[in-house]
This record gives C-alpha cells, sequence and structure tokens, in this order.
C-alpha cells in the first residue's frame, strides 16, 4: 500500500513539474525602443513612427497586430493606427513594426498613451515621454497709419504666433511704390517661441514716390530641433496720398487673408490680371501670387511673362508665356527652365509654400550660374563681350559712311589742287617759250 502511494504521489509531482513547465513556457512581447520620422513635423504633414518590440518570453510566439494611440488631446488624425504583423517571432529577438500615415492636425509637443500588442497594453510611450514637436506658424501686419504722402513714415508691426517649439526669421520685401526701410535690422529674429505664445516686430516705413506702398512680410518657422520648417506670408499697402502716378494697388491693409504679393512689384496686365514685375534677374527673388496671375522678368535684356496656371494643395501648374511650355511643381519641389531652347537652363523655380487659406503661392525664381545670354549666344560662342544692340550697330553703319564720304572728299580736293597746280606750271612754261 505504501508504494502504491509512493508511486501515486510520484506521478503527481512529475504531472506538476511537467503543468509548470507548459505554463512557463510562453512568449511575451514588450516595446523597447520608439521613434518618428521625421523627428518633427509640420501641421497637417504626414509622418511615420517604428516600434521596436521584444519577445521577452521563453517561448516562440506570434504577434498579430499593434496598434499605436494617440495622447488625451487627440492630435492625430486619427484616435489609433493599426499595423498587422502576423509573424512568429523566437524568444530574445526583436522585430520592428512602422506605423505610416500619420498626420498631426494640432501644433505643440504631442506624445502617445499606449502601444495594443494584440490585446496586452503597452505604456512604454507614455512612460518615456515619447513626443512629436508639430509646427505651425501665422503672422498678422498692423500699420499706425493707412495713406501718407511722399517721404512721409508710417509704422509696421508684425504679430507672429507660434505652433510648437519653434524660432522665426521676420522679413520685410518692398513690392511696388518705391517705398524702403532704410538700413533697419532684417530680417529680424525671433528665438525660442512655445506652442501658442506670440511675439511682434516692427519697422519703419518710408513711402515712396511711385505709387502705394505694397509689402510683404514672411515668418520663415524652424523646429526647435532644426527639422521642420514652415512659411507664413502677408501682404499690406500703404496709400501714398499724392503721388504723381496712380498705383494699381488697392488702397486697404491686408492680413493673413489678404491677396498675393511678391518680391519685385505688381501692378494691371490686362482685364483684370495682374502682374508682378521682378525685373532683372539676378541672383534670386521670392514672388507670391495667386492662380491666374503672372510673373514678369528679364534675362539679358529680354522680357519674359510666367503664368500661375492653377493650384492645388500640394502643387501648381506653371507656364512660360508665348512658347507652351508647362510645368507641374509640388511643395519643395523645383524645375530648371530654358526660355530660349539652347539646351542651357536659364533659371530655375522653386514652390516654397502653398497657403491654402488664403490660396497664396510662394515661389522662389533663381538664375543660373550657368547661363548663357538669352539673346542667343551658342554655349561656344559666351564670351564676357556685351552684345551689340540693333541701335549701335546703325549708328556704326552711320559712322563708317560718313569716314568714306570725308575720305572721298579730300581725295577730290587733294586731286583739283594737283590739276591746279600741274596747269599753271604748263601755263608757266609755254609763256617763256
Amino acid at each position: 500500500m505504501k508504494t502504491t502511494h509512493i508511486k501515486i504521489g510520484f506521478a503527481f509531482l512529475i504531472a506538476l513539474a511537467l503543468h509548470a513547465g507548459f505554463v512557463m513556457a510562453v512568449a511575451n512581447f514588450q516595446v523597447t525602443s520608439f521613434s518618428c520620422s521625421p523627428s518633427e513635423t509640420v501641421i497637417n504633414s504626414l509622418f511615420s513612427c517604428t516600434s521596436t518590440i521584444q519577445n521577452t518570453g521563453d517561448a516562440a510566439g506570434t504577434l498579430s497586430t499593434a496598434t499605436l494611440y494617440s495622447d488625451s488631446s487627440n492630435w492625430l488624425e486619427d484616435s489609433n493606427y493599426p499595423q498587422s504583423y502576423g509573424q512568429s517571432v523566437n524568444p530574445g529577438n526583436n522585430i520592428q513594426v512602422t506605423f505610416s500615415g500619420l498626420r498631426a492636425t494640432k501644433s505643440g509637443s504631442n506624445g502617445f498613451s499606449k502601444i495594443m500588442l494584440d490585446s496586452v497594453t503597452d505604456t512604454y510611450v507614455a512612460d518615456n515621454n515619447k513626443e512629436v514637436n508639430v509646427i505651425n506658424v501665422a503672422v498678422t501686419v498692423s500699420n499706425s497709419a493707412s495713406s501718407t504722402a511722399m517721404g512721409e513714415t508710417i509704422t509696421t508691426t508684425a504679430e507672429v504666433t507660434a505652433g510648437g517649439n519653434i524660432d522665426i526669421s521676420l522679413s520685410f520685401t518692398s513690392n511696388s511704390g518705391g517705398c524702403s526701410i532704410g538700413s533697419q535690422t532684417n530680417p529680424k529674429s525671433i528665438s525660442g517661441m512655445t506652442d501658442g505664445s506670440k511675439q511682434s516686430r516692427t519697422w519703419t516705413v518710408t513711402q515712396g514716390t511711385t505709387g502705394n506702398c505694397r509689402f510683404t512680410i514672411s515668418a520663415t518657422a524652424t523646429g526647435s530641433g532644426g527639422v521642420a520648417s514652415k512659411i507664413d506670408s502677408t501682404t499690406s499697402t500703404i496709400t501714398c496720398s499724392d503721388c504723381p502716378v496712380s498705383s494699381s494697388s488697392s488702397s486697404s491693409s491686408s492680413s493673413s487673408g489678404g491677396g498675393g504679393g511678391g518680391a519685385g512689384g505688381g501692378g494691371a496686365a490686362g482685364a483684370g490680371v495682374r502682374t508682378y514685375v521682378v525685373g532683372e534677374l539676378v541672383n534670386s527673388e521670392m514672388v507670391i501670387l495667386l492662380s491666374g496671375e503672372k510673373i514678369s522678368l528679364n534675362l539679358s535684356g529680354h522680357n519674359y511673362l510666367l503664368t500661375l496656371i492653377s493650384r492645388t494643395n500640394t502643387s501648381v501648374l506653371l507656364g512660360v508665356d508665348g512658347d507652351g511650355q508647362r510645368f507641374t511643381i509640388n511643395v519643395d519641389g523645383e524645375v530648371e527652365i530654358d526660355l530660349n531652347s539652347d539646351t542651357e537652363k536659364d533659371f530655375s523655380v522653386r514652390l516654397d509654400n502653398i497657403n491654402t487659406i488664403t490660396g497664396e503661392v510662394s515661389l522662389v525664381l533663381t538664375r543660373m550660374s550657368g547661363a548663357n545670354n538669352i539673346i542667343g549666344l551658342s554655349p561656344e560662342d559666351d564670351s564676357d563681350d556685351v552684345p551689340v544692340s540693333q541701335i549701335d550697330k546703325e549708328i556704326m553703319k552711320n559712322k563708317i559712311v560718313y569716314i568714306l564720304l570725308a575720305v572721298f572728299g579730300a581725295i577730290v580736293i587733294i586731286s583739283a589742287v594737283v590739276y591746279v597746280i600741274e596747269r599753271n606750271k604748263r601755263k608757266r612754261r609755254w609763256g617763256e617759250r
């Protein structure tokens, strides 16, 4: 009987040990690291985050789905982002799961609450304060007066509202009317702005003599991490009360909801179509305009017109008037344009920003360093000589004609004098005989 009890007890212990071993041999998934790319982003832009997940258990197991959740501020477009995996992971091995298509709809230093590993909650992202700096910027303009006489001054104040943690470069650009800010600091810097904070900077603007003073103030925001950047611009107009020439600019001041403006000035062209005059394109110019508006620029004495044909929220269609060239440019994209079909690119156009609220499009035009003269020199003929204009050629022709006439006249006079002298000599000889 004792032997039977011992056998039963021994069998029970073996079964209990096997059961314990079976229970302990399980997979266990934990998040061990988490990062986002880019590390900071612009509001309403897409980004992704990658999580490293380790099987810390002592048996292989399968992770079906990992789901990332926003924190309580609900700053993401969606409340959660599931990502399927569905592969077996051996004990001690790591896997990486990427949550893509994330879009931030609120600015600020925003975080995450958890990652669900199937039905298990992992709070690594919250415990380690994993955040994304989502940036935005808005600039408004106010003027101390809406109208001044030629040579008088007004004060213009630009107020910047920060989204996220940003540094600001605030610049003033005179578009038309000949107004200026003299030697005042431009651009002005603002450092260490935090989400929702506001700061102002001022310039003293001197009214010009060629019409209403139209200017643009642009706020270029850079994230505190130096990764994300965004531009917001607004135009404003100060009426010239005694200028001798009329201005096509409107006489009212505009804030961030105002119409398009651009470097180099603007004027009416055609029936209600506004053309922004850049003039001779030497280095780079930023132009801010609306769909249907034009840019006039000179390259080596020739004038060219570009038209902003249309835009979406992420791209524009740009055309060169007269030659049928059309270019689609995405935000932060760039195209190089050849205006005279000599295989040399003459200038580039970069799409810097599209303001989806006001419809303003910011383009940066840059003269190509290797561009030939636009008047038609081939690459091998290009030199430092200044091309002779048609007027200069006519003047040279006229000078040559005058010189030839003068030489011919001199020859006639000399021939006549010689003839008279020889005739007198012959008469004296006949008289002596």
